[in-house]
C-alpha cells in the first residue's frame, strides 16, 4: 500500500462497495448477483471484474479496507503515557477517533455487523477492538499482579462490551455523538457505571 490508488480506481471500488451495502440491506448478501451490484453503482460488469474476482471477493476486500482504515485511525494517537490520561473526564482521542471512524461509514458497519450471514466482518473488527484494549490497558497498567482478573479475560470482556455498544448505536442510527460515545465508554469502563460505589 506504498504506492497511492488512482482516484479514479478509488472512486470505482467506492461505487461498487456502496451498492453492495444498500443491496445488502435491502436484500440479504445471499439474494443479490453482480448484476445486481453493477447496475446499482452504474457500472459495467467487465469494470467490476477489473477489480473484484466475485461478490465475496468485493465484501472481504471491502472489508479489510474498512477494518484497516479504522486500525490506522485509532493507533495513529497511540502516544507515551504522558500523552494518555486517562483520569482526564475528557474522553482520549483514541476512543474519539474509534467512534468517528465507525461514523464515517456508519451505514456500511451497520449492515455488516448485524447481517446474519457476515459473522467474519464482526469476528475481524472484534480483533482490532481487542488489540485496540489491550494497548490501552498496557499503557494504563503493564503490571499484570495489579489487575482483579487475568488480563485476557478483562481485554475480551471490554471489547465483547465496546462491540455490543457500537452494534446498539448503528442500530439506532447514531443518536450520540462520537465524542458523546466515547466519553461515555471511556467512563464506564475506567469507573464502572456508577455515581458512589454500592458496595
Amino acid at each position: 500500500m506504498s504506492k497511492k490508488m488512482d482516484p479514479r480506481v478509488v472512486r470505482t471500488r467506492r461505487m461498487l462497495r456502496d451498492a453492495l451495502v444498500e443491496l445488502i440491506r435491502e436484500r440479504g448478501y445471499e439474494k443479490i448477483t453482480v448484476r445486481d451490484i453493477t447496475n446499482r453503482a452504474t457500472l459495467n460488469r467487465a469494470t467490476f471484474y477489473l477489480h473484484y474476482r466475485d461478490k465475496l471477493d468485493l465484501l472481504y476486500q471491502s472489508s479489510e479496507e474498512i477494518l484497516n482504515d479504522l486500525t490506522e485511525s485509532i493507533n495513529s494517537s497511540f502516544g507515551g503515557k504522558e500523552e494518555f490520561d486517562f483520569l482526564n473526564d475528557q474522553p482520549n482521542e483514541n476512543f474519539i477517533n474509534l467512534f468517528e471512524q465507525i461514523s464515517l461509514n456508519g451505514e456500511l458497519y451497520k449492515v455488516f455487523l448485524t447481517e446474519k450471514n457476515m459473522p467474519h466482518f464482526t469476528s475481524c473488527l472484534m480483533e482490532v477492538l481487542v488489540d485496540f484494549i489491550s494497548k490501552g490497558m498496557n499503557i494504563m497498567q503493564p503490571d499484570d499482579q495489579m489487575l482483579t482478573v487475568p488480563r485476557e479475560i478483562a481485554v475480551r470482556y471490554f471489547a465483547a462490551a465496546f462491540l455490543g455498544v457500537i452494534v446498539w448505536w448503528l442500530e439506532k442510527d447514531m443518536p450520540y455523538t462520537p465524542k458523546y460515545m466515547a466519553t461515555q465508554l471511556m467512563s464506564i469502563a475506567i469507573k464502572g457505571p456508577y455515581v458512589d460505589n454500592p458496595f
